[in-house]
């Protein structure tokens, strides 16, 4: 399929939500050089319930076998759906949070135990000045979904150590490190890649419009490369799988072994060249006519940096660069804080997330239903609103009468002080007498009867109970709503009302991002993507 092809079938039919790309940042393709993939979980997409169970069941057997944890942690059983990205783990307390893009923790676990909001807020909402900052190192954030395993390992193994504190007696940081190292053995030691290699098919969803896309970004005269940790016969053994034998002829570059962050922070990384036998031969890469020499021998390279990047792909800027990964930190963040990198997020929850919003079957969905809109049964959105409007004019009314109130008694306090004048000077109390009953009577007729402070009182009163049994009512449609997405969490780019502290990173450091890297074939190499505009909550205030 050319570009042409693409942008026409993207033209023909209105794209569905769950497929389309959304923009944070407007980004023009046509000026965009090259166009940069992770492997995992990007171009790969893993099956979570045969792919994680190998780092789990791996990584148990090292915790008992060699960490020194009781047999029974042999027992454990994984739940791939349990947790999601965006989730802070704090290590010390043995707590797994999910905050606001205020910071504001709005649900916490202890291990596999749902925290009160008492509970929560003792330790996380105590006062401004001790309020963590969910950073590195007390804090870890699961900002890609291989730490899911180790989200699910670590609450598992805290609430054992409380049912048996005799039979773990680590910390819960201790517990964390070694769930860290048990689990990025397996990554290591081929636990994990040694299954895939045998069986691929098991372990990594095939995507035949995976090469369509390739081919159209190439088609449309973009540089497509990869750079990934993953070492390059694990590479190969991925890609040839996704794309068959041939898998180099759709990438005009490809790294291996990054080392990222590294890869994007550090100018002094060395790279190496992958020959056609596996074996690395130290590369150097002063000047761009280095870079084109050395593509005439082998597109595959290990390690290096972001400047080798550009030279070999002959990029003067970032911003001609699109990368597109999954890692929040390591693929996005970094490149498009310290690089200028137009960035692509892949967020393969989204889509589930849009069809449960708009109510629709698919295999990711909960067995509970929910409406594309807030249901509140006899409660409405509009209602709350309306009454928090009666209310601040009730308490308005009131405190204009208190003032009216107060001008009063001063009026009466001036002519009272007026009146002890008098008595002390000339003119007598007779006339005392009479300037201040016709003062008070022209002052009363000025302002009127006092206001029934009383009425208001009780009008107040009634308006705050409405108000507390409308929002008791919408607290439960949400959290409903909310257990619709996912019977813990709630929505990943929601926390309650407010944006989830994960949205809030998509929306800064994302200029695009989606449900599965494929989604791209849907428009053409050429596109304008555009943001809607900025609203502040009084851009969207009714007119009065």
């Amino acid at each position: 399929m050319t570009a042409t092809d693409v942008s026409e079938a993207a033209a023909s039919a209105a794209i569905p939500a769950s497929t389309n790309v959304f923009c944070n940042r407007a980004l023009n393709l046509g000026g965009i050089q090259a166009v940069g993939f992770d492997m995992d979980y990007t171009l790969a997409e893993y099956v979570p319930e045969t792919f994680d169970l190998l780092a789990y069941d791996g990584a148990i057997e090292k915790l008992v076998n060699t960490m020194g944890y009781p047999a029974a942690v042999l027992d454990l059983v994984y739940d791939p759906h349990a947790y999601m990205r965006g989730l802070v783990i704090d290590k010390k307390r043995g707590n797994l949070l999910k905050l606001d893009r205020h910071k504001y923790v709005k649900v916490a676990y202890h291990g596999l135990k749902r925290m009160t909001p008492e509970e929560r807020k003792a330790i996380y909402a105590t006062s401004f000045e001790t309020a963590p900052a969910f950073t590195p190192p007390d804090f870890s954030t699961i900002d890609t979904a291989f730490l899911l395993v180790d989200a699910c390992l670590f609450c598992q193994l805290v609430s054992y150590k409380d049912d048996h504190p005799d039979e773990v007696t680590k910390s819960y940081e201790q517990i964390y490190r070694d769930v860290r190292r048990a689990v990025d053995l397996c990554h290591c030691d081929g636990v994990i890649k040694d299954a895939v290699a045998v069986n691929p098919a098991k372990y990594i969803r095939s995507d035949p419009a995976l090469a369509t896309m390739l081919t159209a970004l190439k088609q449309g005269g973009k540089q497509v490369f990869i750079v990934t940790n993953s070492l390059y016969d694990y590479t190969d053994v991925v890609l040839r799988h996704l794309l068959g034998a041939s898998w180099l002829d759709y990438f005009d570059l490809v790294v291996c072994g990054a080392r990222k962050p590294g890869f994007l922070l550090d100018p002094y990384l060395p790279i190496f060249q992958v020959r056609q036998d596996g074996s690395l031969e130290n590369a150097e890469i002063i000047s761009p006519q280095d870079g084109a020499r050395l593509l005439q021998r082998s597109r595959v390279f290990q390690g290096g940096n972001w400047q080798h990047l550009h030279a070999l792909l002959q990029l003067a800027s970032g911003s001609g660069l699109l990368y597109v990964g999954d890692h929040m930190y390591s693929d996005i963040l970094r490149s498009k804080r310290t690089l200028g990198w137009r960035t692509l997020l892949i967020v393969p929850e989204l889509r589930d997330e849009l069809l449960t919003a708009e109510d629709q079957p698919h295999p990711g969905r909960r067995p509970i239903s929910v409406r594309s809109r807030l249901d509140l049964g006899s409660v409405s959105l509009q209602e709350t609103r309306h009454l928090a409007a009666a209310v601040d004019e009730a308490y308005a009314e009131r405190a204009a009468a208190r003032l009216q109130h107060l001008e009063i008694r001063r009026s009466q306090l001036e002519i009272d002080s007026e009146v002890e004048a008098l008595l002390e000077g000339d003119g007598g109390a007779a006339k005392a007498e009479a300037l201040s009953e016709e003062e008070r009577a022209e002052l009363l007729e000025r302002l009127g009867p006092p206001p029934a402070l009383a009425e208001l009182d009780e009008r107040i009163a009634e308006a705050r109970d409405q108000q507390r049994v409308l929002s008791s009512a919408l607290n439960e449609a949400l959290c409903r709503q909310h257990e619709a997405y996912h019977p813990a969490w709630g929505r990943l780019f929601k926390t309650g009302a407010q944006n989830s502290r994960w949205a809030q990173q998509v929306q800064e450091y994302a200029c695009l991002y989606t449900s599965h890297v494929t989604n791209l074939v849907q428009f053409a190499p050429d596109t304008s993507f555009r943001a809607l505009s900025d609203l502040m909550p009084h851009d969207r205030a009714p007119p009065a």
